[in-house]
């Protein structure tokens, strides 16, 4: 029987996470899969963790991870990847990104793919520009200079660099406990990229059909976007160092 773990950084959700992870359960019971999902709690301030709770009541296959602050998203995947029961991981955020994708991201991890990733910056990939608002806009541009610097300064073997959309998955290949992840708020999906790149595992792209997310934690004026700034550039110089 195939066995798959999914891991969902969440902060501050308590309004959608109960019924997200009810769509969540309902795909996976679509394939005869043995699983768990790791729902980490990255200290949040309203009913979030209550939520889960009681979706925890419902189903003995949801693990709570509890941060009584918050740690930032990369060090919650880090601490749940080594709680995991399973060699196979999905990653998803709490908003559900790309879930129409999703039963095809857990065939494709099914296959002989050591990461399969939701690729928006795939030639095949088109993303809907109708009615967007400033976030929206805004985002959008930032996420095309990220790929860009990524790819300009690292070179990892995935076209267009596209590593931060929040659905992914991986096999945890031989000497990943050995892997060095140096991001502790935003950038863990850059390194596990850039990782499996460098060992030649086999990678694929899944390009969608998508609208910029308007869900964030993190608005755009905001001085989180510094620290985001400040950590992005330590990740690619390091990153850089180890080429």
């Amino acid at each position: 029987m195939n066995s798959i773990s999914i891991i969902i950084p969440c902060l501050n959700y308590e309004k959608l996470i109960f019924s997200n992870l009810e769509k969540i359960v309902d795909k996976i019971n679509l394939f005869k899969l043995k699983y768990e999902i790791i729902v980490v709690n990255d200290g949040s301030t309203d009913n979030t963790r209550n939520e889960i709770l009681r979706f925890m009541k419902k189903n003995g296959n949801i693990k709570l991870i509890s941060n009584s602050t918050n740690k930032g998203k990369s060090l919650s995947i880090i601490s749940s990847i080594k709680e995991c029961k399973f060699n196979k991981i999905i990653l998803i955020d709490c908003d559900i990104p790309y879930f129409n994708y999703f039963e095809q991201i857990i065939k494709k991890i099914n296959d002989n793919y050591d990461l399969v990733i939701v690729n928006r910056r795939l030639k095949e990939s088109k993303m809907i520009d109708d009615n967007l608002n400033f976030d929206q806009i805004i985002r959008a541009k930032i996420g095309n200079i990220i790929s860009f610097i990524i790819n300009l300064f690292l070179k990892i073997n995935v076209e267009g660099a596209d590593t931060q959309a929040g659905l992914k998955a991986f096999k945890k290949v031989e000497g990943f406990d050995k892997l060095n992840f140096y991001s502790k708020k935003y950038f863990f999906d850059l390194e596990l990229i850039y990782h499996y790149t460098r060992k030649n595992m086999r990678i694929l792209s899944v390009p969608v059909t998508y609208k910029p997310s308007n869900f964030s934690n993190i608005k755009i004026f905001s001085l989180k976007n510094f620290i985001i700034l400040y950590e992005f550039i330590k990740i690619v110089f390091i990153l850089r160092l180890l080429k």
